[in-house]
C-alpha cells in the first residue's frame, strides 16, 4: 500500500459520519442529544469521524491496520 492510499485512508477515516447507534465504551460518554428542556426540542449532536485520534495518531492506526495484511 502507498503512502498516498495511507494518506486518503486516513482523511476519509477522519471524516467519516458516525452512525446514529455509536456507542463509545470504556468511560467515554457520549450524549448525543442536548437542549432537551428548551421549547423547540432537543438538539442533535452530529459526529463524524473521531476526536479520539488527530490525523498522526490515525494514520499510524492505518498502518499499524495493514501491516502484514495479506495480498489477495
Amino acid at each position: 500500500m502507498t503512502d498516498e492510499q495511507i494518506k486518503y485512508m486516513t482523511e476519509r477515516f477522519l471524516s467519516w459520519k458516525l452512525p446514529a447507534n455509536f456507542r463509545p465504551d470504556n468511560g467515554i460518554s457520549f450524549k448525543p442529544t442536548y437542549n432537551e428542556h428548551m421549547p423547540f426540542g432537543p438538539q442533535y449532536h452530529d459526529p463524524s469521524g473521531t476526536n479520539l485520534f488527530d490525523y498522526d495518531q490515525a494514520q499510524a492506526m492505518i498502518r499499524h491496520m495493514i501491516e502484514g495484511l495479506p495480498a489477495s
